[in-house]
């Protein structure tokens, strides 16, 4: 399962990466510069922001040292600034620096910066996490978490760049937000199988090759049906519609003095012409205006979206629902909760006392850790020891034979 767990890490590469790479065209298409280069070079440049995801996330989980994280950081900010240094020297080459070269360049180092403060923030929270609750679980910080919801944020860049005639930030958003959806399904159907094997005793005996063939295979088809409803919106890519906002109310022009104390609604005098009639003349009905067709796709592509969203919330509900459903043998599987018998004071000051308990009390307090583990339902008073091992399903267990020995010594020896 390395293969398994190699590409996990790098879809969480993939959805960093993906996610800083449409700041810097966002930020062009502010300042209505663009690439000269064209668009896929331009994409190309921004994903280079995956060397800094790459090299911080291996110093996080190697460096202990604070000082050495931040030496790393400034080395890893250099050979940003180098590369920036060297994209600058090209366009200037190629006669198409200024205000593009710019966004690019401040753009790549303040990409760095944020990347290095995220990972380091990330790493406070989970020491401060395990040192309140040594049992909590391990919870992913944001780069390293990819997420079907997150699509949204490609969405607005979508809407964004056709607000600002930006066609370089329309196509690269949308190309990120298809390549971001296949990613984010593959990362969390996975989540899903690795939860539901991990359960407990009776779903670590599936095969892990049975359970990811099937799953892999319905879920190959459902990408598959997804890219073919994808397909228009793709070949339809040139025929998009694009505006600015800057011309939305350019022909507005400003009322004569001489109309403005009749700007209150009138009644028509009979036999004579309407009012606006006068203002207007014979000029044929206003169309509607762009900023109402916008509202209206808006609307349409929000409805859209809702629609899909509904669609993957019951799939999701449906892998649920499998995951609890009965095994093979008809029993039902359930997921095994921490019990919380007592506050976390208490079980802080429990664990604290540990220390000063006996090898007597260890071995019975570690043989009933390990059957409540592998059993679900409450031993009877009348089962001996090896009748409650069995029925736990460590009946031919190595490691329980030899517990079941020291148990044996200190519940029916002089210990």
């Amino acid at each position: 399962m390395n293969l398994l767990r190699r590409c996990i890490k790098g879809i969480e590469y993939f959805h960093a990466t993906l996610i800083f790479a449409v700041l810097i065209p966002l930020v062009c298409a502010v300042c209505y510069t663009s690439d000269p280069a064209g668009t896929i070079i331009f994409y190309l440049k921004c994903l280079l922001i995956a060397i800094p995801i790459l090299l911080t996330d291996y110093a996080i989980r190697h460096i202990r040292s604070l000082l050495l994280y931040v030496f790393f950081c400034m080395v890893v900010f250099a050979v940003m600034g180098g590369i920036a240094f060297g994209v600058w020297y090209v366009i200037e080459r190629n006669g198409g620096g200024g205000l593009y070269a710019m966004c690019y360049c401040v753009g790549i180092l303040a990409e760095t910066i944020i990347v290095c403060a995220m990972r380091f923030c990330d790493r406070v929270k989970a020491a401060k996490r395990k040192r309140e609750d040594p049992l909590a679980p391990e919870e992913p910080g944001f780069l390293n978490f990819p997420a079907l919801s997150r699509v949204w944020f490609f969405v607005v860049l979508y809407l964004i760049g056709i607000c600002v005639m930006a066609k370089a930030l329309c196509d690269i958003t949308f190309f990120s937000a298809v390549l971001y959806t296949f990613l984010a399904l593959v990362y969390e159907y996975t989540g899903a199988a690795e939860d539901y094997l991990s359960l407990n005793k009776r779903t670590k005996g599936i095969a892990r090759r049975r359970i990811y063939g099937i799953g892999f295979s319905m879920l190959f088809v459902f990408l598959l049906l997804l890219f073919v409803g994808m397909l228009p919106a793709i070949l339809l890519a040139g025929q998009r519609q694009y505006t600015d906002v800057r011309e939305w109310f350019s022909g507005v022009e400003r009322i004569p003095y001489e109309y403005e104390y009749i700007m209150d609604f009138q009644t028509p005098v009979p036999g004579d012409a309407d009012i606006m009639e006068r203002l207007d003349g014979n000029a044929p009905p206003p169309e509607s205006s762009i900023f109402a067709n916008i509202i209206l796709y808006a609307i349409g592509f929000a409805c859209m979206i809702a629609f899909a969203y509904g669609a993957f919330l019951v799939i999701r509900q449906t892998f649920q629902d499998f995951r609890n459903s009965h095994d093979e043998n008809g029993d039902i599987i359930e997921e095994l909760k921490p019990e919380n018998m007592f506050a976390k004071e208490e079980f802080l000051r429990k664990m604290s006392q540990r220390g000063a308990e006996s090898e007597a009390q260890r071995i019975r307090r570690k043989y009933r850790k390990t059957i409540r583990k592998h059993r679900k339902d409450k031993p009877a008073l009348y089962e001996s020891p090896t009748e409650i091992e069995t029925l736990a399903g460590l009946g031919q267990d190595e490691q329980m034979q030899k517990l079941h020995v020291q148990y044996e010594t200190v519940r029916y020896g002089r210990q």
